[in-house]
């Protein structure tokens, strides 16, 4: 069984990608449909000092979202397609939570629903996609269920207007503010608003208290010292986003290309010194590592696509998808760089027929599980 890739040379990926991911990322802003023959009609520049104005007369959108604990193996194939590396459950399974999406009151859960206006698998890595267009407000009732750690959890959400009642952020010195710490068993109420600015894609993932997760009995202690309490102290920053509390938001508005096909893709790195009953770092793709563990994805020649792809964590990452390309303001790119709570929106006519593969192209990643299917039929 392979090794876990050193701290050293993670931490040399993100040294040498740094510099770069800010260009990358900034040149990746506006969607891209590559499909077409002609360059895309760009817009006028605007006023980086205008007051974006919430549009009345948008909807409400309502969600009902519920943290679970669940036991979760990310490779149930127990083998890695790409390496050729077999795996055991006892060697990549962790207690995981995610958010998931249930009927008003949390009656039951909602059906998956895939479609480019669906909530996604609502498996729980990721969470349900929030979806809004520009003037709507998001109202989020959210209950803590984490019944295997029962830590305090919480929400919060990139991109869209809120104020601080409605942050989600935990912080040592107020750790009683409302709704950063939203204890097992209770409830809050977020409410977002949808402004111009707000149009693309977002991650939504917990940001309360630093925690460590227990070691197994008979097994080492985690690498970092000391379970966080309400007082402060120790503990890993976001440690449920790294157990799987994350989803993303997708922002639409007049402008929005319509679409056949819609991905959603979230890269998910999981630590062993976090994590201590697994064997080796994860890198996941949904929660899954390794080919057929991770989503295969499906279109049709003629299809309209597009992916919304997020990370976080504390590694950058590149997107690669075989056999395509698509269109930024710099050019014609089939790769581009995603750091830490950063996403890409990535749209083109799809007209390569054939079996392909996604992943990320830092090496470490691929070995850690990074690769997933996409299917392309006539």
């Amino acid at each position: 069984m392979p090794s876990a890739p050193s701290a050293d040379r993670r931490g040399a990926i993100r040294t040498l990608l740094a510099g770069s991911a800010v260009a990358a990322i900034a040149g990746s802003a506006a969607l891209g449909a590559s499909s077409a023959q002609a360059d895309p009609v760009q817009p006028a520049a605007a006023d980086p000092f205008a007051a974006d104005q919430h549009k009345p007369g948008g909807k409400v959108r309502e969600y009902w979202i519920q943290a679970e604990s669940f036991l979760h193996n990310p490779v149930p194939n127990g083998y890695d397609g790409m390496m050729g590396t077999h795996y055991t459950a006892d060697q990549t399974s962790f207690w995981a939570i995610g958010y998931r999406a249930y009927t008003p009151n949390w009656g039951t859960p909602l059906p998956a629903d895939t479609s480019p206006h669906g909530i996604g698998q609502n498996s729980g890595i990721p969470g349900p996609v929030i979806r809004a267009e520009v003037g709507d407000t998001v109202v989020v009732h959210f209950r803590n269920h984490d019944d295997h750690y029962k830590w305090p959890h919480s929400m919060h959400p990139h991109g869209v207007r809120y104020d601080r009642d409605n942050d989600g952020g935990w912080l040592a010195d107020v750790p009683d503010y409302p709704g950063t710490a939203v204890p097992f068993g209770g409830t809050y109420t977020y409410t977002w608003t949808a402004l111009p600015s707000s149009v693309g894609t977002w991650p939504y993932h917990d940001h309360s208290v630093p925690q460590t997760v227990p070691a197994p009995a008979g097994a080492p202690a985690a690498g970092r010292a000391g379970a966080m309490d309400m007082a402060g102290g120790g503990g890993v920053m976001e440690i449920g986003a790294e157990l799987g509390l994350f989803g993303i938001i997708a922002i639409t508005d007049h402008n929005t290309p319509q679409v056949d096909k819609e991905f959603v893709l979230f890269f998910h790195d999981a630590y062993q010194a976090d994590l201590p009953s697994i064997a080796q770092d994860l890198d996941m793709f949904n929660g899954g590592a390794f080919l057929d563990n991770t989503p295969t994805f499906t279109a049709t020649k003629g299809d309209r696509v597009r992916w919304r792809i997020a990370a976080l964590g504390k590694e950058f990452h590149v997107f690669h998808l075989h056999g395509h390309r698509w269109k930024r303001a710099q050019g014609w790119v089939d790769s581009e760089l995603i750091g830490p709570s950063t996403t890409l929106t990535v749209e083109y006519l799809e007209d390569n027929v054939g079996d392909w593969i996604y992943h990320c192209h830092v090496t470490d990643h691929m070995m850690g599980g990074m690769v997933g299917r996409y299917r392309v039929t006539p």
